[in-house]
């Protein structure tokens, strides 16, 4: 296989590969929709990872209140129908047409299929209606949590796994039930961080084993449950981690609030120490191949190529028989490799608010941070201060920073800008986490920070914050340079 085909050509056809084997077969999806507009409606096909996997989606088109589609199937299957920024998710399997009854108002609630035998849409808009609201709700209530308040987040979430339950075990969407089960655990292993943190006495070590003998007893750890999860064993074995106090051990060192991302770098040792515990609670080896895929790809995504290397060439010996997993791996190996200190940054022509382009190019000679953000990503905005104090220490000779907006409306994003008044150049991407540029540097989430070199070469590849390490980091290579 040529490694220098496109990471989304090589995966589409190491699928088709791996589904030759099955029999396609045409399904038509139609319906009605009252009304559209600008808004994105299509179908998505859930990727291998939640994260890096390149997006398989096919638009719907709407022509007089109607659309009609057809894809190749080649087994059972829940698909995602998006309308906006809300997905609703159906079952689908060869040979079984779907027709949608969608009134935009109400999406996703009184949505109607017709196709099925069974009352399997039925079951999902009763167990959405019955959990209406209850993950703002929960959200709330964590955020007590966090603090150290009575809260009722858990009897919440008891609630909303009772109706998945009671309505999706046992049907084709039982993998909805399954999601609910991951969630649950994971909220739990939160409360076990935030209790171990504020409550006088209370037994860390016994309430985290407690919460992996249910995540046993409820069947987590295989491969049809951890499947289901958003992000496999990612989210779990995350929030394992926390509950040591590793987070609260990195702030108290350092004297400082220090972003989630930046206590990944310091304690990355001890984290992943942790995160590997709960791989072996798994005993299937499908399961743990699938597990350790999620860990290995979040080391080369989050970590120095330095770092991820040792256990992606581990992973690619021990699992050779998953190719699906391994050839996955290996090209996202490959395209973060691509964009690792020492390589060309990549080039590009983006506007600012007037319309002027501005390039790379035209910044060379001095060093060069890219600033991928959006209004209302949190963390990019507490950046801000910091990077102002930045940015009127050093000269324009030295440094420049160039804000590339994430955002997915441009009105939004001339709001953004007026209200922060950032000094550097601002500049419009669009299209969310499609911006063409933040893909091309194959960014998972904001704030993302690039660092140039004078030369136009990547010298810091997302390992920097302005409110962390940055300055530090710049002095050395200045002094390198001059």
């Amino acid at each position: 296989m040529n490694a220098k085909l496109p990471l989304l050509t090589i995966l589409s056809l190491t699928f088709l590969s791996f589904l030759s084997c099955k029999n396609p077969e045409r399904i038509t999806i139609s319906g009605s929709l009252d009304y559209l507009g600008e808004t994105e409606f299509y179908i998505e096909i859930p990727p291998l990872h939640y994260k890096y996997s390149p997006k398989e989606r096919f638009p719907l088109q709407v022509t007089n209140q109607k659309f009609s589609s057809e894809l190749t199937i080649y087994e059972p299957q829940i698909l995602e129908l998006v309308l906006g920024d809300v997905s609703y998710p159906f079952y689908a399997e060869p040979g079984l047409d779907l027709n949608f009854e969608i009134i935009r108002s109400n999406f996703p609630f009184d949505v109607n299929i017709n196709g099925y035998s069974t009352n399997i849409n039925q079951a999902y808009q009763k167990y959405l209606k019955e959990t209406e609201n209850l993950e703002t709700i929960i959200s709330v209530e964590m955020d007590k949590f966090k603090v150290g308040q009575r809260n009722t987040a858990l009897a919440y979430s008891a609630r909303k796994l009772e109706s998945a339950k009671n309505n999706l075990e046992g049907t084709p969407l039982k993998a909805l039930y399954h999601k609910v089960i991951g969630e649950d655990l994971v909220l739990k292993l939160r409360a076990v961080e935030y209790s171990g943190r504020h409550i006088s006495g209370y037994n860390t070590d016994r309430a985290r084993r407690d919460v992996v003998n249910e995540a046993k007893m409820k069947d987590f750890f295989t491969l049809e449950v951890l499947e289901a999860q958003r992000a496999g064993i990612r989210d779990f074995s995350h929030y394992y981690s926390r509950t040591f106090g590793i987070y609260d051990s990195v702030m108290y060192e350092y004297q400082t609030s220090l972003a989630e991302y930046d206590i990944k770098q310091v304690a990355y040792t001890e984290l992943n120490e942790k995160r590997m515990r709960v791989i072996y609670e798994i005993e299937e080896r499908d399961a743990k191949a699938y597990a350790e895929l999620f860990i290995v790809a979040e080391r080369i995504g989050e970590q120095p190529i330095s770092i991820s290397e040792p256990t992606y060439f581990n992973y690619l010996e021990e699992y050779a028989d998953y190719s699906e997993y391994t050839e996955f791996l290996t090209y996202f190996y490959n395209e973060i490799k691509s964009v690792s200190p020492g390589q060309p940054a990549i080039p590009f022509e983006i506007t600012d608010r007037n319309g002027n382009i501005h390039t790379l190019e035209e910044y060379s000679g001095k060093f060069v941070l890219l600033d991928f953000w959006a209004g209302w990503c949190q963390p990019c905005l507490v950046e801000f201060p910091h990077m102002r104090d930045i940015y009127s220490k050093y000269s324009r000779d030295d440094l420049e920073i160039l804000g590339i907006s994430t955002e997915v409306d441009s009105l939004v994003w001339i709001q953004d800008i007026t209200r922060f008044e950032n000094p550097w150049p601002q500049l419009y991407g669009g299209d969310g986490m499609d911006q063409e540029t933040f893909k091309a540097y194959k960014g998972g989430g904001i704030p993302f920070y690039i660092l140039v070199d004078p030369e136009g070469k990547i010298v810091r590849y997302n390992d920097i914050r302005p409110s962390f390490n940055f300055t530090e980091v710049l002095d050395s290579l200045l002094v390198q340079y001059n």
